[in-house]
């Protein structure tokens, strides 16, 4: 007898690609969205989605752990499917969450055919896409390098590119902030990047050169220009940053900065409280202030890039970084173990080495910088490395902020390359 064939003309069907849980989706996305207009005071120019229709791919700067809800919002009703890295996955409350918003995972910064497949199932079934192709989420408010491939799944996908941008995201909530959300102003715009109709005349090149001014953004220079005059109001505006300034600029030392101490100055019988908007450096006593505007008071730097890409500038790529660490891993259960084990690692031009033992196993492994590429980190706890498609996190000993020079060191040497 013969097969019978199937609704698709006997085609195996595809598996089926959910969207976000309605149920849960919409009800929270209210909420966000009254939170984030009376608080954050979030306004959208969605004139860029005019004739919106899926299949689509939005190709989009990542500022602020805010990104996914702002996209959100801007394109309700739809419910996007958004591609998130795979981290996230190994804690299980937010793996649960994740899942009902039927995310994508993404292994950071290595092949990943597992989530191009279905990405491309996605896409067959009519989703709005959503991607932020820097690999990592920045923490000084300026945007990284595009990752290798983004380009060609553009071509693949063959459709309609969008972006859209939460300029003064970053300033409303910075990756390194402890203080939570800053009351001030997010300005949401949106643009069409290519027609479906001209990926297949585009270059790889030229589609690269688009999505590379998509994603270039500097919220420095927002917060200067487009948010000139606005406060982003919170107690302790400074708290934090001595996790991603780790350089004294006055003296040079090293992971002596501090933020929301009990006390500074050196003279135990005339110290003075550090107030929450202030940066201090224990070696030398220089203070910096930071207020509202995001402007530096009281040192050679006016704004936290210049301080930021400064220390970058001054990293030695002749002195190899090495330090004790501890690991975490993603245990049988599926959950991270913060305590999996723990080790040595070193990093110089050529290569990343790991010594250690992780759940009673040796951990010895070399990788090529030029692999690695990058190291997403969470400011001041530790930065992740992904070995044989196994992610491990690594937290520096005794001070787990010097992670933003590794982050800095491996950056500089990229763009060393690069040019």
């Amino acid at each position: 007898m013969a097969k019978k064939p199937d609704s698709k003309g006997g085609k195996k069907q595809q598996k089926k690609i959910r969207r976000p849980n309605p149920f849960l989706y919409y009800p929270l996305l209210f909420l966000a969205g009254l939170y984030f207009k009376f608080k954050l005071k979030v306004t959208y120019d969605r004139t860029g989605l005019k004739d919106l229709k899926g299949p689509a791919l939005f190709i989009c700067p990542h500022i602020s752990n805010i990104d996914f809800v702002l996209a959100a919002l801007a394109l309700k009703p739809y419910r996007p499917t958004f591609v998130g890295s795979e981290h996230f996955m190994s804690r299980p409350l937010i793996r649960w969450f994740l899942t009902q918003m039927a995310v994508i995972p993404k292994k950071m910064y290595c092949a990943d055919i597992r989530t191009i497949l279905t990405i491309m199932r996605a896409k067959e079934q009519g989703h709005l896409i959503v991607i932020y192709p820097e690999g990592r989420l920045t923490c000084f408010g300026h945007s990284v390098n595009l990752t290798e491939g983004t380009p060609e799944l553009v071509k693949k996908l063959g459709v309609d590119v969008y972006t859209i941008t939460g300029n003064g995201a970053y300033l409303s909530l910075p990756k390194w902030g402890k203080a939570g959300f800053r009351s001030g102003r997010i300005h949401v715009t949106t643009e069409k990047l290519i027609s479906k109709d001209d990926i297949g005349t585009l270059s790889l090149s030229e589609i690269e050169e688009i999505l590379e001014r998509a994603i270039l953004h500097d919220e420095d220079q927002v917060a200067r220009e487009m948010m000139s005059g606005v406060t982003y109001k919170c107690k302790q505006p400074a708290a934090g940053l001595d996790g991603i300034l780790y350089k004294c600029p006055i003296c040079g030392a090293e992971f002596q900065m501090e933020t929301v101490t009990t006390t500074i100055g050196k003279d135990a019988d005339a110290q003075n409280t550090l107030s929450g908007n202030q940066i201090y450096c224990r070696a030398c006593d220089f203070t910096a202030t930071l207020d509202q505007s995001y402007q530096i008071h009281g040192g050679p730097f006016t704004s936290i890039n210049q301080w930021f890409l400064w220390q970058q500038d001054q990293i030695d790529l002749d002195i190899p970084l090495e330090s004790e660490v501890t690991i975490s891993a993603v245990g049988k259960d599926g959950n991270r173990d913060l305590n999996a084990g723990s080790g040595h690692i070193r990093m110089n031009r050529e290569t990343i080495e790991v010594e250690g033992v992780v759940f009673g196993e040796p951990l010895i492994f070399t990788e090529k910088t030029s692999s690695v590429k990058a190291l997403p980190a969470s400011v001041g706890s530790h930065f992740d490395i992904y070995h044989k498609k196994i992610m491990y996190n690594f937290h520096l000993k005794p001070d787990p902020r010097a992670n933003m020079k590794w982050v800095g060191y491996l950056d500089k040497l990229n763009e060393n390359i690069k040019h």
